[in-house]
């Protein structure tokens, strides 16, 4: 075999260390950027494509701001009642909207204007509203008066108003051309809902010494909201069913009126169901005056008594204080939203956990807080479906619309449902409750009868 002599072999090894030397830098230099790149952050834009603010929008508005424009009563004579949780739980649900990346990333922001409810002061916030940057897509009012007063401007300038205010001609006169949406049954449709109770289970319910005739009184306040329960539609429906409807007994808004004439007009008239159409210190008035009533002989001692769904709510236990279990024990309320008993639900667990860490008064645990809160949730929703369909830069209040109208229903939550579907601007379908005595001596608000389609009351276009 061939042999190499020893300075072959040096040589072969000198020229292999020459050779391992010459190569190392470059091999660590190499192993150096593979490390970098493998350890380096994402780009910006590689994370902004991975994660977005708003994980239920494949855009991008970090940012922007997006603008609810409101209009309550926080000085007026239901602020307490009826404004002071309106405007805190819209904050609340803002907060909560945001915090969760906002909508597609812009962030919400309420533009408050105080009207007190008096519909020169609603039509002055919405002009003032109108003028605003940006001008609004959507409106938030609260009452009936808002509701009709605001109809026809609301119509020429193709803003939607989402309206508690509940009145049916707001919403389905012509004129209007559908731009009030609402956040509840129409009061025409709560009227024909409670009928439509009695007739289906009078002999149940019915007075000891009643026979098979119901003659309802229906007993309001001369506004807007409290005249909105009878129409024509509902006195055809009624007769439909065999349920006698008086003429409505109206008084005025005041904590002070004395309402003794109006129960004595509807007991003297036959009637043995009374369905009080008012909210706050009316319903307060008067269930304590048919209770005080009634104690004195005055009037019978048994007599079915219900109400609009508003009538049913914490601030009527407030007025009513002590008394409040025996004067509500055994009111019926038309009710067409979930309730704080209902803790078993999300939505209402997530307005509960909202309402404790705003430090707010018992007092205040009523609807307004509950729905307005919720409200925040389904605004989003829309406004989401609008910008991923026609753009942020087209938002307006024809988008808005085409939304609401392309989604057909939006739960809030779980806790109410807006309802545009053919033709429709009001949800149709609400629960009866009943206002029971609990062991503790509370009042609880228990489901009689679970959802289900009210009476369309809607009139003929």
């Amino acid at each position: 075999m061939f042999a190499p002599s020893k300075r072959w072999l040096i040589a072969v090894l000198l020229i292999a260390g020459l050779l391992m030397v010459a190569c190392a830098p470059a091999t660590e230099e190499a192993t150096e950027e593979a490390t970098e790149e493998a350890t380096a952050e994402p780009t910006e834009e590689a994370t902004e494509e991975a994660v977005l603010p708003d994980p239920n929008c494949s855009l991008d508005l970090t940012g922007e701001e997006i603008v609810i424009y409101q209009q309550v009563d926080l000085t007026g004579p239901l602020s307490t009642i009826a404004g002071g949780g309106l405007a805190n739980g819209s904050e609340d649900g803002v907060e909560a909207v945001n915090a969760a990346g906002g909508v597609c990333g812009a962030t919400l922001r309420i533009e408050r204007i105080d009207t007190q409810y008096d519909p020169p002061q609603e039509i002055a916030a919405y002009e003032t509203h109108s003028a605003m940057t940006p001008p609004p897509a959507f409106i938030l009012t609260y009452s009936s008066s808002s509701s009709l007063a605001l109809g026809p401007m609301v119509a020429e300038d193709h803003v939607v108003n989402i309206g508690a205010g509940l009145f049916g001609s707001a919403v389905y006169n012509p004129a209007a051309d559908g731009w009030t949406v609402l956040v509840a049954p129409t009061y025409a449709d709560q009227t024909a809902g409670f009928i439509q109770f009695l007739s289906e289970n009078w002999a149940d319910i019915k007075p000891a010494d009643a026979g098979d005739e119901i003659v309802l009184g229906i007993i309001g306040w001369d506004n807007a909201f409290g005249t909105a329960a009878i129409t024509p539609e509902v006195l055809a429906y009624a007769d439909s069913v065999g349920v006698t409807v008086l003429e409505l007994e109206t008084f005025p808004v005041g904590a002070e009126v004395d309402v003794q004439g109006n129960i004595a007009s509807m007991v003297g008239q036959g009637a043995n169901a009374i369905y009080i159409q008012s909210l706050a210190f009316g319903p307060a008035q008067v269930l304590g005056t048919i209770r005080g009533m009634q104690a004195a002989g005055a009037i019978p001692a048994d007599l079915v008594l219900g109400g609009v769904n508003w009538s049913m709510n914490q601030d009527v236990i407030n007025l009513l204080g002590e008394n409040a279990a025996p004067v509500m024990n055994g009111y019926y309320g038309v009710f067409p939203y979930l309730y704080w008993n209902d803790a078993d639900e999300a939505g209402v667990q997530a307005a509960q956990a909202a309402f404790d860490a705003g430090g707010y008064a018992a007092t205040d645990h009523g609807v307004g807080y509950l729905l307005s809160f919720a409200s925040i949730d389904g605004i989003a929703q829309i406004l989401r479906h609008a910008i991923e369909t026609d753009g942020f830069e087209n938002l307006s209040g024809d988008t808005f619309r085409a939304a609401m109208e392309d989604m057909g229903t939006i739960s809030a939550m779980g806790l109410f449902t807006l309802d545009v579907r053919e033709g429709r601007r009001a949800p149709g379908q609400a629960q009866i409750r009943q206002a029971q005595v609990a062991d503790d001596g509370s009042i609880e608000f228990v489901v009689i009868e679970d959802f289900h389609d009210l009476p369309d009351m809607r009139p003929p276009q």
